[in-house]
């Protein structure tokens, strides 16, 4: 396969990519300070067919625990601390659902007195929660969110006066809008909302869109112009991609709304000092990935902090290597993790909800590629079923 080449030089505070699904122009800001967060990818989804990877987000590409809790840190300082309480946080799965709740525990440490609460959009079904509600997200591999909630954020719910959407990236603003139309409807009492993602190349076009006065924060902002190639048009997106899984009972309880930021019930994790530890979240479940990261680190490991992810994306550029994996959650959607070598791990640590086979698989994969890593799988549990 062709790599990406990049494009002829662009004038300055501009630079283009060219990927073999189109071209990639990014314009208002520096390209120094877009490479010290960003990389980019080709996806293989005829709906978009770029994919900027973020360096800092522990998802695509592993990335250190403390540089994903600063970017977190980064954008809560930007995030109003009198906004009309109660305030509502929603993460955006999959991609974004570590850093969103690493975003409102930072916010929540600065404002403790303001009442908060946290949720996240999910593909997973919990059996006896309540969808609050559901929305698109039109360019995505994986279209359909649910917003479900049950227990102690119910009696919050109808008070609620803010809501923080944090993605991980914006292109156009739209999945914002498709996240607050639906959020305000089901919670009418919503005063104002905020976002807040990694990057955004909107150029706060869809602000006025928003069904309630919205601002927008990021830690880089510009515009973006996607010129669509024949590689885009020819790729295709698996029949199950869109499909939901199904979430454990002892699973994470940000699917359906927190009260203060969670942690797993799950063994101790060790590690000596210098030694690699790649610690994996799989999908939805990335919080407690950047929490034994931060465990590991604290010991003496250097660690790093990445992701199963269900994104179909094509090799060369950002992704210079693809495990495939079944999906634990029972979907039949293929999961993936790229560049699993690249952090130079001595040892692969899974944090789980559910004990699949995604151990065995990685294994598989490493012994064909003659890597002598151990993997492990650490199975984390929550709330009554742990």
């Amino acid at each position: 396969m062709r790599e990406p080449r990049a494009a002829p030089a662009a004038p300055q505070h501009s630079m283009a990519v060219d990927l073999p699904t189109g071209r990639l122009t990014l314009s208002g800001v520096a390209p120094q300070q877009v490479g010290e967060l960003c990389d980019f990818a080709a996806r293989a989804n005829p709906k978009r067919g770029f994919l900027i990877v973020s360096k800092v987000l522990g998802r695509h590409l592993p990335t250190a625990p403390h540089a994903l809790r600063a970017a977190a840190d980064g954008l809560a300082a930007q995030i109003p601390a009198d906004l009309p309480a109660p305030v509502l946080f929603c993460g955006m799965a999959e991609t974004a659902t570590g850093l969103a709740q690493t975003v409102w525990a930072a916010w929540r440490s600065r404002v403790p007195a303001v009442a908060s609460a946290y949720v996240q959009s999910s593909r997973q079904t919990v059996q006896g929660a309540r969808v609050l509600c559901r929305f698109e997200e039109g360019h995505s591999h994986a279209a359909s969110h649910m917003v479900q909630v049950a227990g102690a954020i119910e009696a919050l719910l109808p008070a609620v006066r803010s809501l923080v959407i944090i993605d991980d990236e914006c292109s156009t603003g739209s999945t914002f809008v498709e996240a607050a139309d639906a959020l305000v409807a089901a919670l009418p009492g919503v005063e104002t909302v905020a976002v807040a993602s990694l990057t955004d190349w909107s150029g706060g076009a869809f602000l006025p869109r928003m069904p309630r006065p919205a601002s927008a924060h990021s830690l880089i902002a510009g515009t973006l112009h996607w010129t669509p190639g024949a590689g885009q048009a020819a790729a295709t997106l698996a029949a199950t991609a869109n499909r939901h899984g199904t979430a454990p009972a002892s699973g994470m309880r940000s699917r359906t709304g927190l009260l203060e930021p969670e942690a797993a019930t799950r063994a101790p994790v060790t590690a000596a000092p210098g030694e690699r530890v790649l610690v994996l979240g799989d999908g939805e479940h990335a919080y407690e990935a950047l929490r034994i990261a931060e465990e590991i680190a604290a010991q003496g490991g250097i660690a790093a902090v990445q992701s199963i992810t269900r994104t179909p994306a094509m090799l060369g550029h950002a992704m210079q290597s693809v495990t495939t994996l079944a999906d634990a959650y029972g979907s039949g959607a293929a999961c993936h993790v790229y560049n699993l070598l690249a952090h130079r791990p001595d040892r692969i640590v899974i944090a789980a909800e559910v004990a699949g086979a995604q151990a065995d698989e990685l294994r598989r994969w490493l012994a064909e590629a003659g890597a002598a890593v151990m993997v492990e799988t650490l199975l984390c549990r929550y709330g009554e079923g742990a």
